[in-house]
């Protein structure tokens, strides 16, 4: 018994630590301008999230860490801005040099309880695999308050439909899109 109220303190413990480091990068990321603090990763890149209200998602690994941040550009069309929110996973044996090893955000997930909504999951999968994958956690995007919100039931994630052209469109254009197919989960023709 006293094994086992060690192995729950210990687990209670790295899981506060891990909540009290994504509080560290709220505290030193949200409300700031992403050209200020020269926001880099080791592996990074953005996505269109809603053109209509000059907002982006954008993605930084930085080591054992992996964050998303919702920006708020400025309307001069500028790349700088404001940062309005941000999730965090935290990753052990990270393998810099194959970020999609490991657990990793991915932004083709479906909520059937919100079908139309933009939905960030964290997966695991083998590169090269596109099949749909049930996320381990999950947040759907608040676009009026610019805040992501934990979801905790079942949404799946795709690594389907971005190869090709920038054809102008955002992350909101796409969840309509996938939710047309009436399908939970069906993103295009070649998801199965």
């Amino acid at each position: 018994m006293s094994r086992f109220r060690s192995i729950s303190a210990l687990a209670l413990l790295l899981a506060s630590a891990s909540v009290s480091k994504a509080q560290d990068f709220k505290r030193q990321y949200v409300g700031k301008d992403p050209c200020a603090l020269k926001l880099k990763g080791d592996y990074d890149f953005s996505l269109r999230l809603d053109k209509t209200r000059d907002l982006e998602l954008r993605a930084l690994d930085k080591g054992a860490a992996s964050i998303v941040t919702i920006v708020e550009y400025k309307h001069d069309g500028s790349a700088c801005g404001v940062i309005r929110d941000l999730v965090q996973i935290t990753v052990s044996d990270r393998h810099i040099d194959e970020p999609f090893r490991d657990e990793h955000f991915e932004f083709r997930c479906f909520d059937a309880q919100a079908p139309t909504d933009v939905v960030v999951g964290t997966i695991v999968r083998g590169y090269g695999n596109v099949k749909l994958v049930t996320a381990r956690e999950a947040w759907r995007i608040d676009l009026k308050e610019r805040k992501f919100v934990e979801t905790h039931h079942k949404v799946v994630c795709s690594a389907d439909g971005f190869g090709g052209e920038d054809d102008g469109s955002d992350l909101v254009h796409e969840a309509k899109k996938y939710a047309a197919h009436g399908k939970p989960g069906q993103f295009g023709p070649e998801s199965k």
